[in-house]
C-alpha cells in the first residue's frame, strides 16, 4: 500500500509550488518590463518611427518643440532620406542622472558609412502601468536645427529636395540621429554636397557653408564672349584697333591692306569672388602683327612679324543663368 501524505506535507508542497510559481512570475514581469516597457524600448519605437518616414508619431514620442525653418527632413521621403544612413542602430543599458530623480539616460549607438557614432536620450519615470510595468516618457525637448547658407543661388539641395534660400540662407529642424547631404547646381554656379551628421539632441544653429564655384558652362560662356571680342579686334586692319588691347606704334609708313593681327594665345578667364560679387581676374593676349613699312627716308620696304602680349580687363555681369562680359581695354 502507497503511504498517504499528511496535510502537513502536503501543505508544505503546496507552499514550494507557489513560491516557484512566484519567483517564475517576477522573472517574467521583470523579462517584460525590461523588452517592452524598458526606456531603452522607447529609443529603438523612436528610430523606427524616424526610418519609416513617420514624423507626427515620432514628434509626439519624443514630446519635443519644433523652432522655426523648413520642415522638409521631418516626415515623409524627407525624414527616411535623414535617417536612412543610419547602420546597425543598437541601444545601451540605462544610466541614472545624477539630480535628477527619476531620469536615465540612453545611449544609441549607430554607423554612418562606417563611422562610429552615437547620441544620448534622456528619459524619465512617469509611474507604473498595472502596478508592474514602467511608464516612461522622453524628457520634453527643442528639435536641433541646422543652418545652411549659399550665394548666388534661390536655392539648395537638401537630401536631394529643394530648398528655397531667404537671403542665402535656410534653417532645418531635424531629428537626431540624422544625416544631411546639402549642395546646388545652376547653369553658372554649383556647390559640391556638403555631408553632415546631427548626432545631439540639444544641437542648435549648427552650420553648413557651401563653397560656390563658376560651372564649366560659365567658363567656356565667358571664355567664348572674350574670344569673340579678341577676333574682332584682330579683323581690324589698324595699328590700334577701337577699344581693344593691342597697338603698334612706328615711325615708318605703313600700307592698310599689310596689317594682319593675329591671336596666337587667348586668354583663359578665373572667375573669382570680391566684395560679395564675382569679378574676372586681369586677362592678357598675345599677338603676331605682320604689316609691310616703308622707310620715310629711303622708301625701302621691309615686312614685319611682331609679336607682343598685351592686358586687359573686363567687366563681368552675372546671374545664375546668364552672363555678360564687356572687355575694357587698358590704352
Amino acid at each position: 500500500m502507497s503511504e498517504r501524505l499528511s496535510p502537513t506535507r502536503i501543505a508544505a508542497l503546496w507552499a514550494a509550488v507557489l513560491v516557484l510559481l512566484a519567483v517564475a512570475a517576477v522573472s517574467v514581469i521583470t523579462l517584460v518590463n525590461h523588452n517592452v516597457f524598458g526606456p531603452g524600448n522607447k529609443v529603438k519605437e523612436l528610430q523606427a518611427h524616424l526610418v519609416a518616414g513617420e514624423g507626427s508619431a515620432a514628434l509626439g514620442l519624443l514630446q519635443a518643440k519644433v523652432p522655426k525653418g523648413n520642415g522638409l527632413l521631418l516626415d515623409g521621403e524627407g525624414l527616411r532620406a535623414a535617417s536612412s544612413g543610419i547602420k546597425d542602430f543598437s541601444v545601451g543599458k540605462p544610466e541614472p542622472v545624477p539630480g535628477s530623480g527619476k531620469v536615465v539616460q540612453m545611449t544609441a549607438s549607430y554607423n554612418v558609412q562606417g563611422v562610429a557614432k552615437q547620441t544620448n536620450y534622456q528619459l524619465q519615470s512617469t509611474g507604473r502601468n498595472w502596478l508592474f510595468f514602467d511608464r516612461w516618457e522622453f524628457v520634453p525637448s527643442i528639435l536641433p536645427t541646422v543652418q545652411i547658407t549659399a550665394n548666388t543661388t534661390n536655392a539648395v539641395r537638401i537630401n536631394d529636395l529643394p530648398a528655397p534660400l531667404n537671403k542665402g540662407a535656410t534653417t532645418v529642424p531635424v531629428f537626431t540621429p540624422a544625416v544631411i547631404n546639402a549642395g546646388f547646381e545652376t547653369p553658372n554656379f554649383e556647390a559640391a554636397t556638403r555631408g553632415i551628421v546631427v548626432t545631439n539632441p540639444d544641437a542648435q544653429g549648427t552650420k553648413v557653408k557651401l563653397r560656390t564655384e563658376p560651372t564649366k558652362a560659365l567658363l567656356k560662356d565667358v571664355n567664348g564672349q572674350i574670344k569673340k571680342y579678341l577676333d574682332d579686334c584682330a579683323s581690324q586692319q589698324v595699328l590700334m584697333p577701337a577699344n581693344c588691347p593691342m597697338s603698334y606704334s612706328t615711325a615708318a609708313r605703313v600700307r592698310s591692306d599689310s596689317i594682319h593681327w593675329n591671336i596666337t594665345g587667348y586668354p583663359k578667364a578665373e572667375i573669382v569672388s570680391y566684395n560679395g560679387e564675382w569679378v574676372l581676374r586681369p586677362l592678357s593676349v598675345k599677338t603676331r602683327l605682320d604689316l609691310t613699312e616703308q622707310n620715310l627716308r629711303t622708301g625701302v620696304y621691309t615686312e614685319r612679324s611682331v609679336d607682343d602680349e598685351f592686358g586687359f580687363t573686363a567687366v563681368l555681369k552675372v546671374s545664375t543663368t546668364k552672363a555678360r562680359v564687356t572687355p575694357i581695354s587698358s590704352k
